[in-house]
């Protein structure tokens, strides 16, 4: 499909879906102190224990956000790679479709 300078090919579509769906694999990976952080309450020293609750309670509200969005991503990615290979089959049937028709010229 082009116009208006886009262009959408299968192999774009493919591309993209596995390079977004190699950045939903690897977010979680990449980040797991925010899932369980290290710091704890004596951490934060005898000054600042109070603290200690919210520092956790923000890192797992954070740790939540990146693992919804890596779900986000692997959907997306998910979707394109199959609008990929409907666009693969459509390109195939017509292609097909215009051979038939000019054969019968």
């Amino acid at each position: 499909m082009s116009g208006g300078g886009y262009t959408a090919t299968t192999e774009a579509l493919s591309t993209a879906s596995k390079t977004i769906g190699d950045l939903a694999e690897h977010l979680l990976d990449d980040n797991p102190d925010l899932e369980t952080p290290a710091v704890t309450a004596e951490g934060f020293g005898k000054a600042h224990n109070a603290h200690a609750a919210k520092y956790t309670a923000g890192a797992q509200a954070l740790w939540a956000a990146v693992s919804g969005y890596s779900t986000t991503l692997s959907s997306f990615g998910t979707n394109l790679g199959t609008a990929g290979s409907s666009y693969s089959a459509n390109e195939d049937n017509q292609s097909g479709a215009i051979t038939n028709a000019g054969g019968s010229l």
